[in-house]
């Protein structure tokens, strides 16, 4: 998955411009990232050569009690305290300023869906050898035919223009821009057209 990031997505271009550390960075990130999510979210892939992956988190997983989102809290917490490696790459500054930008650009624009059930494709990626072979199909009608099944909404981000149409061919339609200050780029939030 890192692999994917690292090339061309480009919230991480510009959180880690280093392009020499960018994806040794986002291995540790991804690694503690999805062990964070994974009691929350499904991780899907394509075959056991990985050629598209897939992080999809769960509403009805989400923590509701107060004792499980201080569970929640801990758990982003650790995820935390173990990338701290992360700053022999690139430095504390680094590591916070990465931090902070992704507390920017989160998923917290779903609140706007009240207590709607959802799924939220958190991350896609397609490892480049397979790119254009029909991959992503193989990741989104399985998830968009589960939130029919479920009467739920599907829903996820990007900050990538360019994987706009490609989300709008599976009939997603952005609903809210979110500008991240300091730079020109925008975390489109989409919705699919159930």
């Amino acid at each position: 998955m890192a692999e994917a990031f690292a090339m061309d997505d480009p919230l991480y271009r510009h959180i880690l411009p280093d392009e020499k550390s960018r994806l040794q960075v986002l291995n540790i990130f991804f690694k503690h990232y999805i062990e964070m999510l994974y009691p929350y979210s499904d991780l899907v892939t394509t075959s056991e050569r990985y050629e598209a992956v897939a992080l999809i988190f769960h509403s009805e997983r989400e923590p509701r009690t107060w004792r499980s989102k201080m569970g929640y809290w801990l758990g982003i917490a650790r995820a935390i305290s173990k990338s701290l490696p992360i700053c022999r790459y690139i430095g504390l500054h680094g590591f916070v300023r990465g931090i902070l930008i992704l507390r920017q650009m989160d998923s917290s624009w779903l609140s706007m869906l009240g207590g709607h059930k959802y799924l939220h494709l958190d991350m896609l990626a397609v490892q480049e050898p397979y790119r254009g072979q029909g991959y992503v199909s193989q990741i989104m009608r399985p998830l968009l035919e589960k939130c029919q099944e479920e009467k739920a909404i599907c829903s996820l981000e990007t900050q990538t223009e360019s994987n706009l149409p490609m989300y709008e061919h599976y009939h997603y339609h952005i609903v809210k821009t979110i500008p991240l200050p300091g730079s020109s780029l925008q975390q489109y939030c989409l919705l699919n057209d159930l």
